[in-house]
Protein backbone atom coordinates (compact mmCIF):
# COMPACT_ATOMS: atom_id res chain seq x y z
CA UNK A 1 0.00 0.00 0.00
CA UNK A 2 1.16 3.48 -0.86
CA UNK A 3 -0.27 6.62 0.69
CA UNK A 4 -1.93 8.90 -1.86
CA UNK A 5 -1.04 12.53 -2.29
CA UNK A 6 -2.94 15.81 -2.38
CA UNK A 7 -3.40 15.43 -6.16
CA UNK A 8 -3.34 12.70 -8.76
CA UNK A 9 0.12 13.84 -9.80
CA UNK A 10 1.45 13.53 -6.25
CA UNK A 11 -0.23 10.14 -5.77
CA UNK A 12 1.37 8.79 -8.95
CA UNK A 13 4.76 10.11 -7.83
CA UNK A 14 4.41 8.35 -4.46
CA UNK A 15 3.61 5.08 -6.25
CA UNK A 16 6.52 5.49 -8.65
CA UNK A 17 8.92 6.06 -5.75
CA UNK A 18 7.63 2.88 -4.10
CA UNK A 19 8.11 1.00 -7.39
CA UNK A 20 11.67 2.30 -7.57
CA UNK A 21 12.40 0.84 -4.13
CA UNK A 22 11.11 -2.57 -5.22
CA UNK A 23 12.47 -2.76 -8.73
CA UNK A 24 14.96 -1.59 -11.29
CA UNK A 25 14.53 2.06 -12.26
CA UNK A 26 16.32 1.62 -15.59
CA UNK A 27 14.59 -1.55 -16.79
CA UNK A 28 11.12 -1.72 -15.25
CA UNK A 29 7.99 -0.76 -17.16
CA UNK A 30 5.12 0.87 -15.31
CA UNK A 31 1.49 1.00 -16.41
CA UNK A 32 -0.34 3.90 -14.80
CA UNK A 33 -4.01 3.01 -14.64
CA UNK A 34 -7.10 4.66 -13.15
CA UNK A 35 -8.86 2.66 -10.46
CA UNK A 36 -12.12 4.02 -11.87
CA UNK A 37 -11.53 2.13 -15.16
CA UNK A 38 -12.32 -1.48 -14.18
CA UNK A 39 -13.00 -2.67 -17.74
CA UNK A 40 -9.32 -3.02 -18.68
CA UNK A 41 -8.49 -5.92 -20.98
CA UNK A 42 -5.52 -8.28 -21.15
CA UNK A 43 -4.97 -7.16 -24.75
CA UNK A 44 -4.66 -3.51 -23.68
CA UNK A 45 -2.11 -4.44 -21.02
CA UNK A 46 -0.15 -6.58 -23.49
CA UNK A 47 -0.25 -3.86 -26.18
CA UNK A 48 1.00 -1.25 -23.69
CA UNK A 49 3.96 -3.37 -22.59
CA UNK A 50 4.81 -4.20 -26.20
CA UNK A 51 4.72 -0.52 -27.20
CA UNK A 52 6.96 0.55 -24.30
CA UNK A 53 9.50 -2.14 -25.22
CA UNK A 54 9.43 -1.02 -28.87
CA UNK A 55 8.89 2.76 -28.57
CA UNK A 56 9.49 3.81 -24.96
CA UNK A 57 5.89 4.78 -24.22
CA UNK A 58 2.27 3.75 -24.67
CA UNK A 59 -0.75 6.00 -24.36
CA UNK A 60 -3.98 4.05 -24.55
CA UNK A 61 -6.48 5.98 -26.62
CA UNK A 62 -9.69 5.67 -28.58
CA UNK A 63 -10.83 7.39 -31.74
CA UNK A 64 -13.22 10.28 -31.22
CA UNK A 65 -16.78 9.49 -32.27
CA UNK A 66 -18.22 12.95 -31.73
CA UNK A 67 -17.17 16.50 -32.49
CA UNK A 68 -14.69 17.94 -30.00
CA UNK A 69 -14.95 21.64 -29.14
CA UNK A 70 -12.10 23.68 -27.67
CA UNK A 71 -13.55 26.54 -25.62
CA UNK A 72 -12.20 29.50 -23.67
CA UNK A 73 -13.12 30.55 -20.13
CA UNK A 74 -16.32 32.17 -21.40
CA UNK A 75 -17.41 28.89 -23.02
CA UNK A 76 -16.92 30.44 -26.46
CA UNK A 77 -15.76 27.98 -29.09
CA UNK A 78 -12.18 28.73 -30.10
CA UNK A 79 -11.48 25.64 -32.19
CA UNK A 80 -13.16 22.59 -33.67
CA UNK A 81 -10.41 20.00 -34.20
CA UNK A 82 -10.66 17.57 -37.09
CA UNK A 83 -12.30 14.41 -35.75
CA UNK A 84 -10.08 12.25 -37.98
CA UNK A 85 -6.97 13.45 -36.15
CA UNK A 86 -8.44 13.56 -32.63
CA UNK A 87 -8.21 10.88 -29.97
CA UNK A 88 -9.27 10.52 -26.34
CA UNK A 89 -6.49 9.53 -23.97
CA UNK A 90 -7.38 6.70 -21.64
CA UNK A 91 -5.51 4.49 -19.22
CA UNK A 92 -3.18 2.82 -18.88
CA UNK A 93 -0.43 5.22 -19.81
CA UNK A 94 2.83 3.30 -19.78
CA UNK A 95 6.53 4.12 -19.64
CA UNK A 96 9.89 2.94 -18.47
CA UNK A 97 10.08 3.76 -14.77
CA UNK A 98 13.12 6.01 -15.20
CA UNK A 99 11.42 8.14 -17.90
CA UNK A 100 8.25 8.85 -15.92
CA UNK A 101 10.03 9.23 -12.58
CA UNK A 102 12.55 11.65 -14.12
CA UNK A 103 9.69 13.74 -15.50
CA UNK A 104 8.03 13.83 -12.07
CA UNK A 105 11.29 14.87 -10.43
CA UNK A 106 11.75 17.63 -13.00
CA UNK A 107 8.18 18.86 -12.43
CA UNK A 108 8.77 18.95 -8.67
CA UNK A 109 12.03 20.88 -9.14
CA UNK A 110 10.11 23.42 -11.29
CA UNK A 111 7.16 23.62 -8.85
CA UNK A 112 4.79 22.32 -11.55
CA UNK A 113 1.98 20.43 -9.87
CA UNK A 114 -0.86 20.91 -12.35
CA UNK A 115 -0.42 18.09 -14.85
CA UNK A 116 -3.72 16.36 -15.54
CA UNK A 117 -2.08 13.01 -16.32
CA UNK A 118 1.23 11.33 -17.15
CA UNK A 119 0.70 11.80 -20.88
CA UNK A 120 0.48 15.57 -20.55
CA UNK A 121 3.56 15.67 -18.32
CA UNK A 122 5.74 13.62 -20.65
CA UNK A 123 4.53 15.59 -23.68
CA UNK A 124 5.36 18.85 -21.90
CA UNK A 125 8.91 17.64 -21.30
CA UNK A 126 9.36 16.67 -24.96
CA UNK A 127 8.99 12.89 -24.75
CA UNK A 128 7.71 11.28 -27.95
CA UNK A 129 4.51 9.45 -27.13
CA UNK A 130 3.09 6.45 -28.97
CA UNK A 131 -0.56 5.48 -29.17
CA UNK A 132 -2.09 2.11 -28.40
CA UNK A 133 -5.68 1.48 -29.50
CA UNK A 134 -7.83 0.71 -26.51
CA UNK A 135 -11.38 -0.55 -26.26
CA UNK A 136 -14.23 1.98 -26.20
CA UNK A 137 -15.54 0.10 -23.14
CA UNK A 138 -12.54 1.24 -21.04
CA UNK A 139 -14.65 4.05 -19.54
CA UNK A 140 -14.31 5.88 -16.24
CA UNK A 141 -16.94 4.91 -13.67
CA UNK A 142 -17.41 8.19 -11.77
CA UNK A 143 -21.14 8.92 -12.00
CA UNK A 144 -24.35 6.88 -11.67
CA UNK A 145 -24.77 7.07 -15.47
CA UNK A 146 -21.29 5.56 -15.90
CA UNK A 147 -22.21 2.75 -13.53
CA UNK A 148 -25.35 1.91 -15.50
CA UNK A 149 -23.38 1.99 -18.75
CA UNK A 150 -20.83 -0.41 -17.23
CA UNK A 151 -23.61 -2.75 -16.11
CA UNK A 152 -25.08 -2.75 -19.61
CA UNK A 153 -21.65 -3.52 -21.10
CA UNK A 154 -21.09 -6.38 -18.66
CA UNK A 155 -24.61 -7.76 -19.27
CA UNK A 156 -24.00 -7.70 -23.03
CA UNK A 157 -20.66 -9.50 -22.58
CA UNK A 158 -22.24 -12.11 -20.31
CA UNK A 159 -25.10 -12.69 -22.76
CA UNK A 160 -22.61 -13.09 -25.61
CA UNK A 161 -20.78 -15.76 -23.60
CA UNK A 162 -23.98 -17.57 -22.61
CA UNK A 163 -25.45 -17.61 -26.11
CA UNK A 164 -22.16 -18.10 -27.95
CA UNK A 165 -22.39 -14.82 -29.81
CA UNK A 166 -19.11 -13.88 -31.44
CA UNK A 167 -17.65 -17.41 -31.49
Amino acid sequence: MVKGGKSGQESIYNILKAAEELGDRDKDIVLIHDGVRPLITQKTIFDNITSVKKNGSAITSVKVKETVLIVDNDESITEVPDRATSRLARAPQSFYLDDILSAHEKAISENKFDFIDSCSMLQYYGKKLYLVDGPQENIKITTPDDFYTMRALLDAKENAQIYGIGD
